[in-house]
């Protein structure tokens, strides 16, 4: 695929904000708050936590329409291995779900060389007769 192509399609793609997204706010989570007032930074833990689900049941849903949303989602599910001492449990199967269904909506808009296509032989294919 070409790259601006490759660019025009990640382009329309949600995923890679929603994806950057979720880790952006994993990563400023525990500098969310006072660490010297609990309750204030619980709350504050639990707010971005809220968001950070929110976003994954968004991305869990959604089908990537280019390679690297397909590659945002991949990450995602090593990040709910990682996360999680029982795999990546309900998100992660939903997760793969949508990954599977966006692999095979990108290999339905490869197009084939027209030689293949067509089924073209050469004497070389049919051993030489």
């Amino acid at each position: 695929m070409p790259q601006r192509t490759l660019a025009r399609t990640a382009a329309g793609d949600p995923l890679l904000g929603l994806v950057e997204d979720r880790f952006r706010l994993l990563r400023h989570c525990p500098i969310c708050g006072d660490r010297n007032d609990e309750e204030v930074f619980d709350r504050r833990l639990d707010e971005v936590q809220r968001r950070i689900r929110r976003l994954d049941e968004r991305i869990v849903r959604t089908v990537a329409t280019s390679t690297p949303g397909l590659l945002a989602q991949l990450r995602l599910l090593a990040a709910f291995y990682e996360e999680s001492a029982n795999g990546a449990g309900r998100r992660g199967s939903l997760l793969i779900q949508a990954i599977a269904e966006g692999v095979t909506q990108l290999e339905a808009r490869i197009s084939l060389p027209p030689t293949i296509s067509t089924g073209l032989r050469t004497s070389a294919d049919s051993g030489g007769l």
